[in-house]
């Protein structure tokens, strides 16, 4: 009987920290850590720990137990003072009134939840997971509940007592090894996705971000009634440098100019290299008019930027480029137009802007 509880009270933290951490990233991620969020965290651990009061092992002839404090534990961890406290207090709550109904023994249960959620305050509120964070805080708690078994519930047998405690830092190290490595797979995705919409070399959004981010952008513009402009830029005589000074010397080159394009637009503006010298800029809340100020302030950073060499040597560089402002152009033209814009700043002679006409 008390292997098959055990097994299930594993099956149990295994499903419900699996599938929670796949919500947690997919919904609760840090633009949306919000305390309505956190309270949601807190209530979800707090039923999990109810359900955990019923998937009890006996570990003695008259004595019982269950892993109600790990989620208390985690709730902290990955919600903070919120969380942990939202589902203390359900725990709590519901071990005094619901469960076996109001005694002494309920009121002891309650009292052991309270201790855990301040020693769960006291190490893991950081929120970075550390086996020397979650170590003495698994302890901590195992070590309260041993107290509590022998001087006030007047258990003696240190045989049910060392089983118990073994058998919640076992689970205790079990739930710790499930974060770590979700996290760790998390963050492997995250790094994966990142490298697939991020061009190899300059570290700026690629052309598949692009098409995505376009959309967005087109999207956000509707709704709020407030314009954007693609730009569409390219190095005068790019081919040059390459044919001169080599290909790595090219590279180098492109990477300085990545820096350029950083420091002359905003946050809120996304950089991407279309291919080889050419580049895109969706700038944000910028009309058709604004565009020309911003197109000529990049045009003369990059005019008065001396580009260095790797093997020694500096160059300067121009630039040409086209804009298109939405919703002055049409969605299905905003490309070619910003594309035929660039072309005649190059015909014209480049090192200029042109703007599309709508």
């Amino acid at each position: 009987m008390m292997l098959h509880t055990l097994l299930a009270n594993f099956a149990l933290l295994t499903a419900f920290i699996y599938f929670g951490y796949m919500i947690r990233s997919r919904f609760l991620s840090k633009q949306q850590n919000t305390p309505w969020t956190r309270m949601l965290l807190g209530l979800m651990l707090g039923l999990f720990g109810v359900v955990l009061m019923y998937y009890n092992f006996p570990i003695g002839t008259q004595t019982v137990a269950d892993f109600r404090q790990l989620p208390i534990l985690i709730a902290v961890y990955a919600g903070g003072g919120i969380s942990g406290g939202i589902s203390a207090l359900i725990i709590a709550v519901y071990r005094l009134f619901f469960l076996h109904g109001f005694s002494f023994h309920s009121i002891v249960g309650a009292v052991n939840v309270l201790i855990t959620l301040l020693i769960a305050l006291l190490f893991l509120r950081v929120r970075k997971l550390s086996l020397k964070r979650w170590m003495p805080a698994l302890l901590l708690s195992a070590a309260n509940t041993m107290v509590i078994f022998l001087l006030v519930l007047n258990i003696n047998s240190w045989v049910e007592i060392v089983t118990y405690t073994l058998l919640f830092i076992v689970a205790g190290l079990f739930t710790y090894s499930m974060l770590q490595h979700l996290r760790e797979a998390n963050e492997s995705l995250k790094m994966m996705r990142e490298a697939a919409t991020r061009d190899y070399l300059t570290s700026l959004h690629n052309s598949r971000a692009f098409e995505a981010m376009m959309a967005q952008k087109i999207t956000s513009s509707n709704r709020n009634g407030t314009p954007f402009t693609l730009l569409f830029v390219d190095i005068d005589f790019f081919k040059q440098v390459n044919d001169s000074y080599g290909h790595p010397a090219g590279d180098a080159i492109l990477l300085q100019f990545a820096d350029v394009l950083r420091d002359t637009f905003r946050p809120g503006d996304h950089i991407f290299r279309k291919g080889g010298e050419e580049f895109v800029i969706l700038v944000d809340q910028c009309d058709a008019e604004q565009i020309e100020k911003i197109g000529e302030r990049l045009r003369q950073n990059v005019a008065s930027h001396l580009f260095r060499l790797p093997g020694g040597g500096e160059l300067k560089l121009t630039i040409s480029a086209g804009s298109a402002t939405y919703p002055d152009v049409h969605q299905e033209e905003l490309i070619s137009k910003a594309d035929q814009a660039l072309y005649e700043a190059k015909k014209t002679g480049r090192n200029r802007l042109c703007r599309a006409v709508s």
